[in-house]
């Protein structure tokens, strides 16, 4: 069974834990997540009880519960706010990403004390540019609708770039579309946001060519290998 991915920028804090999940392994007992919609919703656990009980694609944590979000090639952001021992996880796919939750999640942590230096980001496994292909008319109502005014920061290419740590083979063109690096995007917010550079951190694991088997949507759609939630959680200890 492959081991959870922990993330070395948020390790160093004694006062939190938190795992990226592989594919189909549970979080701990107790752990509060929403019933995920690719919203910009954004709430705290306090209001996401029961489990599943509320439709946002972010969760603030305060207590000692751990938060979670469940991914199979979306963005699983983790923060951590050191300036209130404050804790957030967020499920970042394309529209919810584009309709602004990972800019709610920092406004949300920032109106509860948080300053955008005190906020530690980690970004997990997703699928990487090397394998995210979306159609040019996606791209181009992306740029239309843009209530974020992200359409500059789209960081995207018309060619695949080749991952020389692929573990499988990457995902092939279908659409003759362009290469999207969802998590660079969710960097770029984050920066925009005030986050230094230096406390932002990409896991750099392509769902879709490097994790393990059945860790990815797209890639059970092309091939038809199965795909299993990836839970993602965060927790003060």
């Amino acid at each position: 069974m492959p081991s959870p991915y922990r993330s070395p920028l948020l390790s160093r804090f004694d006062w939190l834990d938190h795992a990226f999940m592989p594919a189909g392994e549970r979080p701990p007992e107790g752990t509060i997540y929403n019933q995920q919609r690719h919203s910009a919703r954004v709430i705290r656990d306090v209001e996401a009880l029961p489990v599943k009980s509320q439709e946002a694609d972010g969760v603030i944590g305060s207590g000692l519960n751990p938060v979670a979000v469940y991914t199979a090639d979306c963005l699983p952001i983790l923060l951590a706010d050191t300036r209130q021992q404050q804790v957030a996880a967020v499920h970042g796919g394309l529209k919810g990403v584009l309709s602004g939750v990972l800019i709610n999640a920092i406004q949300a942590l920032c109106a509860r004390g948080a300053t955008p230096d005190s906020l530690y980001i980690a970004i997990g496994p997703a699928i990487g540019s090397c394998c995210y292909e979306l159609g040019q008319d996606m791209i181009a109502r992306a740029q239309q609708d843009d209530p974020q005014q992200l359409a500059g920061m789209l960081p995207w290419s018309a060619q695949a770039v080749n991952n020389p740590l692929a573990q499988r083979a990457q995902a092939q063109g279908t659409t003759e579309g362009v290469w999207l690096d969802l998590p660079l995007l969710a960097q770029r917010i984050a920066r925009r946001a005030g986050v230094p550079q230096t406390q932002i951190e990409q896991a750099g694991i392509c769902t879709y060519c490097m994790a393990e088997e059945k860790a990815s949507y797209r890639r059970n759609s092309h091939c038809q290998h199965g795909y299993e939630q990836r839970f993602s959680w965060i927790t003060k200890r």
